[in-house]
């Protein structure tokens, strides 16, 4: 995989287990070898699922068809270099997801939901005892993560009684199919708000948003577009895109494809007009929680202060991790318990 490091505290915080990852790292001699070693996994997984399933262990068969799905994600969630196999990636992952949602404690409720000619595909999940209504966390991925990775921080929530809905917006997961990346993101996310406050189960005053990497650009211009959002949090600073050109590079090819488009230039300027909270940032009312890793490689320093700057006429938390990581993903055990809980303090009052 061109580029890409074993991104070690993301994949063991989003669920990979520990000796998958070893092996990972000590077994893949080469990138090219990578997708093969993921997808082999993801069948070894998927094989123990359906094995429980037919034995009857419905538990079970979840969580090897979760991890299987997350298998599957990880083989391709970096490999742009081959679309069609990455796209073949995908499509497993969301079927092995698929599989797995009515099984998992507590289960997840496939929705989809029809918005001008295409699918938003989602996920809505309750805690466990009780009827509601519940407050509710949307969950919004970023570049390459997407709404069946995100389990466990939904489990964060779940145990402190907050329902979760995570979904794929454009250029995202199974809506890139439909939708490529475009710079309206926040209609898609107050469609998704249009169905929740119908939900009985849903408490339509206790909204809030979070946003992981380039979601944590969607989350902001979310609650900044639709005031029913009472609290946003931006997991990775992504005030704009002024930090492209020091990306790595595979984050730029990984750009690139989810605009559409082909010519780099072309996908810079368009990326760089689309992503920019600079015309809504003004119109944002509720609070915002900011966390962001001090040697992030893809979103630089600069973005906290143009955060800062551009919500300081909100109630405003920015969280630096002095050695965060990406999305401090290399923190998972101490950030990502501090996000629930903030959401908590501030949906269910504590």
């Amino acid at each position: 995989m061109p580029g890409v490091t074993v991104p070690r505290g993301r994949m063991l915080a989003d669920g990979v287990p520990y000796p998958d990852v070893f092996d990972a790292e000590t077994q893949v001699a080469s990138d090219e070898q990578w997708f093969d070693f993921w997808e082999g996994l993801a069948d070894r997984y998927e094989a123990l699922g359906e094995g429980a399933l037919a034995a009857g262990h419905h538990v079970s068969a979840g969580q090897w068809l979760w991890h299987a799905s997350l298998s599957a994600h990880y083989a391709q969630f970096m490999w742009f270099h081959e679309p069609d196999r990455r796209e073949a990636g995908q499509r497993r992952k969301v079927e092995l997801y698929r599989r797995a949602a009515p099984h998992l404690s507590p289960p997840a409720e496939r929705v989809e939901l029809a918005f001008e000619g295409a699918t938003i595909p989602g996920y809505l999940r309750l805690p466990e005892g009780g009827d509601g209504p519940f407050p509710c966390v949307v969950v919004i991925g970023g570049l390459e993560s997407t709404k069946e990775e995100s389990l466990l921080f939904e489990n964060m929530c779940l145990a402190r009684g907050m329902a979760t809905f995570a979904f794929d917006g454009p250029g995202q997961g199974e809506m890139f199919f439909e939708v490529k990346l475009r710079p309206d993101f926040e209609r898609y996310t107050s469609a998704v708000v249009d169905h929740l406050v119908q939900r009985p189960e849903i408490d339509d005053e206790r909204l809030g948003v979070i946003g992981r990497s380039l979601g944590g650009h969607y989350a902001p211009r979310s609650a900044s577009a639709d005031d029913r959002f009472k609290v946003a949090v931006a997991w990775g600073a992504c005030f704009d895109l002024s930090d492209f050109d020091s990306m790595p590079e595979h984050t730029q090819h990984g750009f690139v494809y989810v605009t559409g488009l082909e010519d780099l230039a072309d996908a810079r300027t368009y990326l760089q007009q689309s992503l920019d909270l600079s015309d809504v940032a003004s119109r944002m009312r509720s609070p915002l929680y900011v966390l962001h890793g001090k040697h992030d490689q893809i979103f630089s320093m600069a973005q906290v202060e143009r955060f800062r700057e551009g919500f300081a006429h909100v109630p405003l938390v920015i969280d630096v991790e002095s050695e965060g990581e990406h999305c401090a993903h290399n923190m998972g055990q101490i950030v990502r318990p501090r996000m629930a809980d903030w959401l908590s303090d501030h949906l269910l009052g504590r």
